[in-house]
C-alpha cells in the first residue's frame, strides 16, 4: 500500500461516523437520525425516545405511539446512509409489536407494510 492509497483510507470517513455537516463525529448516524426524526414526524411521536448508535446500527429505546409508528420510523432509519440495522428491543409498545420483533421483515417488507397500513383500508378498521 502507498502512501497515497494509505492517506486516503484514513482520510474517508465511515459512513455511521459522518455528521450533521459532514465531518467526523463518533455519534454522527445517531444525531442524524434524530434530525431525520424531528423533520418527518411530529414533536408528540418522538419525544419519548432515545437513540443512539452502535457502529451502525441504530438503536431506538422509549416509548412509542403504535405499530405504524414503528415501521414508518425504522423504514426512514434504513434509509439514512450508514445503518445497517435498526434495534427496537428497548421500545415499550403494545403486544401487537411483537410479530415485528421476532419476524424482523426486510426493507422491502417494511415498504410493503407501510402501505397496506397507510391504505384507505387499513384506517377504516384501525382502532383510534
Amino acid at each position: 500500500m502507498g502512501q497515497s492509497t494509505s492517506s486516503l483510507l484514513f482520510a474517508t470517513i465511515p459512513p455511521e461516523r459522518v455528521g450533521i455537516n459532514g465531518e467526523y463525529d463518533h455519534h454522527g448516524l445517531a444525531k442524524r437520525v434524530q434530525a431525520a426524526l424531528r423533520q418527518r414526524f411530529e414533536t408528540d411521536e418522538i419525544h419519548g425516545l432515545r437513540i443512539t448508535q452502535r457502529g451502525a446500527v441504530v438503536v431506538v429505546v422509549g416509548e412509542i405511539v403504535s405499530q405504524r409508528f414503528l415501521i414508518r420510523l425504522v423504514r426512514l432509519v434504513m434509509e439514512i446512509n450508514g445503518t445497517a440495522d435498526v434495534e427496537v428491543n428497548g421500545v415499550s409498545m403494545g403486544t401487537t409489536l411483537q410479530y415485528y420483533l421476532e419476524v424482523k421483515p426486510s426493507k422491502s417488507l417494511l415498504g410493503k407494510l407501510t402501505r397496506v397500513l397507510e391504505s384507505p383500508h387499513a384506517m377504516r378498521n384501525s382502532s383510534p
